[in-house]
């Protein structure tokens, strides 16, 4: 009898948490961006940072598309160009345009979709801009990420000894900034960063893990 009225109450607790509009067990998908910018003085070689950035992106993706496009004029800006995001009004609600920013006008660009656990549609996009003082490293990540619901709990548990897809799209953007200045003893400064960054963790050596969580691997 106890068991039976157990049940009947924990029943009702369920119902009641599942009506309304505070639905403490909907899932959700949440569209998640990241916006970095870095501005890198150095002497060092164009080809030198190039490949400093190659090999920063490769830590993390193995398999990203990467360019060095010919400049249409062998003259170096006075002021540094800046990717040109998608426009978001043809992506559906709640999701993320399905191209990443362009980088016309960049003198080295990576584009790569990885398969990262937890997350979906990744899409992940580098351009190194030169310019008279040196270089803007205009990076951008987006995924979509499932939130809520009665896995919640499971996927923070998860998310804490595996990794989670934005800590994984953190340190890819931070790994190929902190090579860079590794490299070719660059002078490094953050620009612009969406959401905020906190301290200054492209200081520290390439490979280390953002704070507070692991990586996912793609």
């Amino acid at each position: 009898m106890k068991a039976s009225m157990m049940a009947v109450a924990v029943a009702a607790a369920l119902t009641g948490c599942s009506t309304g509009s505070g639905n403490m067990f909907a899932s959700r998908d949440t569209a998640v961006e990241y916006v970095r910018v870095f501005d890198i003085r150095t002497d060092a070689a164009g080809t030198m940072v190039t490949r400093a950035a190659s090999e920063g992106i490769s830590r993390n993706i193995s398999n990203a598309t990467l360019a060095t496009p010919v400049p249409d004029s062998a003259e170096v800006q006075d002021q540094p160009g800046r990717f040109k995001l998608a426009d978001p009004a043809g992506a559906p609600p709640g999701t993320i345009p399905a191209r990443g920013p362009s980088c016309e006008g960049a003198s080295w660009t990576a584009k790569a979709t990885p398969d990262v656990r937890g997350s979906q549609d990744m899409n992940i996009v580098a351009c190194l801009f030169p310019y008279k003082g040196g270089y803007h490293l205009d990076m951008y990540a987006g995924f979509t990420k499932k939130e809520g619901g009665w896995l919640e709990w499971p996927r923070r548990a998860t998310g804490y000894v595996l990794g989670t897809p934005d800590k994984y799209a953190e340190k890819t953007m931070l790994d190929i900034v902190r090579t860079i200045r590794e490299t070719t003893n660059a002078q490094v400064a953050l620009v612009e960063a969406r959401p905020d960054v906190a301290g200054a963790p492209w200081l520290e050596p390439s490979g280390v893990a953002p704070r507070s969580s692991q990586t996912s691997k793609p």
